[in-house]
């Protein structure tokens, strides 16, 4: 764990390696690839290569990305038929 000023959170936090926020946040490290891409946590890149994890930002509440409204992410239900084919 290092500190460092994370400019998401505009404030200095701990950094933790990928292998640590598999484990807090009980997901792959796949998973935590996909939140990187997305930008659905703070990360900055060490001298060496290695990314490292803003624990704040780990720990702040989600904000629903546009692609993932309640809307977005349900699936529609079609709507119902006035007359079923057993009844015509």
């Amino acid at each position: 764990m290092a500190r460092f000023f994370c400019e998401g959170c505009q404030k200095e936090s701990n950094f933790l390696p990928i292998y640590t926020v598999t484990k807090i946040a009980g997901v792959s490290r796949s998973t935590i690839y996909y939140w990187l891409e997305r930008g659905w946590v703070h990360w900055l890149q060490l001298p060496s290569g290695r990314r490292v994890i803003c624990e704040a930002s780990l720990t702040r509440p989600a904000a629903a990305p546009s692609d993932l409204t309640p809307e977005a992410s349900s699936p529609k239900k079609p709507p119902k038929a006035a007359h079923s084919a057993k009844n015509l």
